[in-house]
């Protein structure tokens, strides 16, 4: 349960009970009180109380010549030591258990569970399962169902230092689901590790920050300063070194008090981390870390770790010779995703400091395919994009290298580099999961009743749909990719970019962000250029005017005296921002745009320099040049057009678009009526062109759950076929052409799944858009495109005629129809 200070007391009160009491039974049950109660005083008064007590336990059992009793000991002994993170003493204690000691299933389970965490701990992987499958079997065979369920979550464990993300949340899903009745705070604690090391540290935080709460109320002393040391490493990863410290501090004075030295060490290296980032007392630093590396042999990631932050420590005061050497106690050790991009992070500097900048390349690149071959592990687009987090420092370092070196070539390369790499493979695939259907089939469900209730039924449908959403989430990350580590291809160099330039009649224009200035790397067949924009807040600045006005403008009513105000102040701010990007696009080439994670929402198409231009918004350049194949499967010679419920003038908008492909009227023959979830991912699912007309969101904080209204609730990115076999797909709808961008430049929303997912190509909005204006634009549309017309020049045309239709962008790469609706293309309406 938990209540560790009524434990001690109960043990207390039991200890006093047994005084007086001389015989043997007495001893043997004081003994065991002892063994019971030096739990509860590690967690109450610390280390030290606690293996006081075991060793004079088993002073006590070794009195009574009860071999069982003092095995005990060492168990229990094990048991504390792995509460404190020393691994060493932990196996020093279960050793001292003799084979043939005579402990019943229950306490064997104890020995090999803990035996195995060591192991963890130590990265032994061999002998930590060999321990946890024993236990877990011993489990089994002896119906011990709590055990089992921690012989079976310490796996997941194992599965997470071994490198499998998704191997580790599945696991920990099936033991959660175990009716065990053990107090599940630790194995919270462990899930919120493995989402850190995803890189998912929002949803970290979220379970860390709702654990201490828990931990505080109850007085957990050793959780809230273990659970204050991942909050900091959280922090750390997210470059709020402020909050790091702080939480830092704190773990450092909860787990001093408790003598958890293994835990105090961990919670130092924190902020020493923070210390050489921020570059403060860099110089106590070393000489903390060179005390605590002496003889160190770099086997455990602990040690590992303190020797990598203390090699860059060395190299912060400038000297690359003594960095060099501490690395190389390394030698080859199992290290976290984490850890190994932070050595490719030390060494690229090293290089860098001892003017090799060749060297320091390989080791950026070598950083670069080692997160791209994680991220490709998982099907999720959410772990994918989140895992980029790690890469961070060595993307911020790598193209600031790239910038002072002033060779725009290097810059177009190595921002392309790490730009979108999630996109850089083939459509994300995973087997279809029949609970992942059912748990956003129940959103659906949810969501509809929702928008249809007030009051107390919103309230309370509100918290399901808040309770839901995490686990649909959870469930996808523990979803593995299907063959995709092979399908990985490298990204373009400015030479292959400028050949695709010169092919497309394209000027290519890459935004990237680097020390709070947004700048641009432009390449056309003739040239290349690197152009400092502005500052971040600036540019951020004018994106959100356009924005404000173009929402206001949106929902004003047909006639407002408004409508004149606001027009003018909306065409203020599109100047106000085209401006920004003055002479980055002249002449009346095709443009090419890579938007920086600021510049997400930038209605492209309304800027009055690209007006009446072909413009397709690209993940990365790579993505653009190297989208998904045309895929020629007669299954997906057909065009689907849909629309969702409320929108005003769909029938004929779905009509005229099915007209333009198929040549005459459909008619009302395939209408019957808004279609059903269902009928999108069929759609998408089958057909080459797929046009849905419907209202959509954009979720910032959870972009996957972004959706489009159908006639049964919305349909979520997260429930998009895989892989999708439409090429190009048309959304009129409001909001859904928005992204959110990951740290790494890792775009995430509806459309940019689509892309992710297999489509070619995708047209949707940035901004609230008027139906009567998404109907002729999107009609005339597909007329020009059905005639063989590239998607990029058919929309500039419309756009061309129709300036309020730019809120709609085109997304990813250059279409074309292959087969004209006259040579013979079905349609199908709904």
């Amino acid at each position: 349960m938990g209540r560790f200070d009524a434990a001690a007391a109960a043990a207390e009160e039991a200890v006093r009970a047994l005084d007086g009491l001389d015989d043997d039974e007495a001893h043997q049950l004081r003994v065991r009180v002892d063994i019971t109660r030096a739990w509860t005083e590690l967690e109450v008064h610390g280390l030290g109380r606690a293996l006081r007590i075991l060793r004079r336990a088993r002073r006590e059992a070794r009195r009574a010549r009860s071999p069982f009793l003092e095995a005990l000991t060492h168990v229990q002994e094990g048991v504390v030591h792995v509460r404190v993170g020393d691994w060493g003493a932990a196996l020093a204690a279960l050793d001292a258990v003799p084979d043939d000691a005579p402990l019943d299933p229950s306490q064997r389970c104890a020995q090999y569970i803990n035996r195995g965490l060591a192991h963890v701990g130590r990265a032994d992987i061999p002998e930590a399962t060999a321990a946890l499958e024993t236990a877990r079997d011993i489990a089994a065979a002896h119906g011990l169902v709590d055990q089992e369920f921690k012989a079976r979550h310490n796996l997941a464990c194992l599965a997470f230092v071994d490198g499998d993300l998704p191997k580790a949340l599945g696991r920990m899903r099936e033991a959660d689901r175990m009716e065990a009745a053990v107090s599940r705070d630790r194995a919270r604690l462990d899930h919120a590790e493995v989402l850190l090391e995803a890189g998912l540290v929002d949803d970290a935080r979220s379970a860390l920050t709702d654990a201490l709460a828990h931990a505080q109320a109850d007085r957990h002393r050793l959780e809230v300063g273990e659970i204050s040391l991942r909050l900091a490493r959280c922090d750390l990863l997210a470059g709020d070194l402020d909050r790091a410290r702080s939480h830092a501090r704190t773990a450092q004075a909860v787990l001093r008090s408790r003598q958890a030295e293994g835990l105090v060490r961990e919670a130092a290296m924190v902020r020493m981390t923070i210390d050489v980032v921020e570059g403060t007392r860099v110089e106590s630093v070393v000489a903390d870390l060179a005390r605590r590396n002496a003889g160190a042999t770099g086997d455990s990631p602990a040690d590992r770790a303190a020797v990598r932050l203390e090699a860059e420590a060395r190299l912060a005061l400038g000297d690359p010779d003594a960095a060099e050497a501490r690395l190389a106690v390394l030698g080859r050790g199992r290290d976290s995703l984490a850890a190994t991009l932070h050595e490719s992070l030390v060494r690229a500097r090293i290089a860098l400091a001892r003017h090799r900048p060749d060297d320091a390349e390989r080791h950026f690149v070598e950083g670069n395919r080692i997160l791209a071959a994680h991220q490709f592990l998982s099907s999720s687009l959410d772990v994918r994009a989140a895992m980029a987090l790690h890469g961070r420092r060595l993307s911020s370092s790598d193209v600031e290298r790239a910038l002072a070196g002033g060779d725009a070539a290097d810059v177009v390369r190595t921002v392309e580099r790490w730009r979108a790499v999630s996109h850089r493979i083939n459509p994300v695939s995973a087997p279809t999961d029949p609970e992942l259907t059912d748990l956003t089939r129940e959103l659906r469900r949810l969501r509809r009743l929702l928008g249809d209730s007030e009051g107390a039924a919103a309230t309370a449908l509100a918290a399901q749909v808040a309770a839901l959403e995490p686990q649909i989430a959870d469930r996808e990350w523990s979803l593995a990719a299907e063959g995709a580590a092979a399908e990985t291809s490298t990204p373009l160099g400015a030479d292959e970019l400028q050949a695709a330039a010169a092919a497309a009649g394209a000027r290519l224009v890459g935004l990237f962000e680097s020390r709070g200035t947004v700048h641009a790397a432009v390449v056309t067949d003739r040239s290349l250029a690197v152009h400092p924009l502005g500052p971040v807040p600036d540019l951020v600045a004018l994106v959100l005017r356009l924005r404000r006005d173009l929402r206001a403008r949106a929902v004003l009513a047909p006639g407002s005296p408004m409508a004149a105000v606001l027009a003018r102040a909306t065409a203020s701010s599109v100047a106000a921002l085209d401006s920004a990007f003055d002479g980055l696009w002249p002449g009346d080439e095709r443009v090419v745009v890579v938007p920086s994670g600021s510049l997400a929402t930038v209605p492209w198409s309304l800027l009055p320099s690209l007006r009446g231009r072909p413009v397709t918004v690209a993940p990365s350049l790579t993505r653009w040049v190297r989208g998904p194949a045309h895929r020629a499967s007669p299954a997906a010679q057909t065009v689907r057009a849909l629309y969702g419920p409320g929108l005003v003038r769909t029938g004929p908008e779905v009509r005229a678009v099915l007209a333009a492909w198929h040549g005459g009227d459909p008619g009302d023959r395939y209408d019957a009526g808004p279609a059903s979830s269902r009928d999108v991912v069929d759609a998408l699912g089958g057909a080459r062109v797929v046009h849905l007309a419907a209202h959509g969101t954009h979720e910032v904080q959870s972009p996957l759950f972004s959706s489009v209204r159908m006639a049964d609730g919305p349909v979520f990115a997260h429930e998009l076929p895989r892989p999708v076999a439409s090429e190009h797909v048309t959304l009129a709808a409001c909001d859904v052409g928005q992204f959110s961008t990951r740290a790494g430049d890792e775009p995430l929303g509806l459309s940019i799944a689509l892309l992710s997912l297999g489509a070619c190509a995708v047209l949707a909005a940035v901004a609230p858009v008027a139906d009567d204006a998404a109907h002729d634009a999107m009609v005339a549309y597909h007329r020009t495109l059905a005639r063989g017309t590239d998607a990029a020049q058919a929309w500039a045309g419309v756009v061309e005629h129709q300036p309020d239709a730019g809120v709609f962008c085109l997304y990813g790469s250059d279409w074309a129809a292959p087969h004209p609706a006259r040579e013979g293309a079905a349609a199908g309406v709904r």
